[in-house]
């Protein structure tokens, strides 16, 4: 966030983004408090590290999980897309023959202007792909959040 502020910036832009910062406090310690008050005082150093190694663990499970996914929709996606890339889509030929005399128009010979056309729909074919499986990883996100939900629902005390 550092690199998207420039080094000018005034106060009065700073001061609701770290009153909002500061005001998780008042979430975080309540729930910490519920959370080590099973425990006794002098259990509670263990009790908070291992919260930490938890912690830690579903960040690198969570992380690993949507880059599989990620991977896995990107392949997915991609040769769904290219499977209509052939020359008897009608929609892509059109796409080809207007990229093709774009690339023309724009003084490449005809052996140029074609494989750069090729390039470009390539490309759009990847970044479609990408953005697909963005999508996917975000509906499996809002997937978990729900099932969590409905299990922070169910469960009605902490104790």
């Amino acid at each position: 966030m550092d690199d998207q502020l420039p080094p000018n910036v005034s106060m009065r832009w700073l001061i609701c983004p770290m009153v909002l910062r500061g005001m998780l406090l008042f979430i975080a310690l309540p729930v910490a408090n519920l959370t080590f008050r099973v425990f006794a005082i002098e259990e509670y150093s263990h009790g908070y590290r291992f919260k930490n190694i938890v912690k830690q663990l579903m960040y690198s499970f969570s992380t690993a999980t949507i880059i599989i996914l990620e991977q896995h929709r990107v392949a997915l996606h991609q040769t769904r897309l290219v499977e209509t890339v052939n020359p008897y889509n009608p929609i892509f030929q059109n796409t080809y023959e207007s990229l093709l005399n774009a690339f023309q128009g724009m003084g490449h010979s005809a052996s140029e202007a074609k494989g750069l056309a090729l390039v470009e729909i390539s490309r759009s074919v990847a970044q479609q792909a990408n953005f697909l499986s963005s999508l996917d990883g975000f509906y499996y996100v809002i997937g978990v959040a729900l099932v969590a939900s409905v299990i922070v629902a169910w469960q009605n005390r902490i104790d």
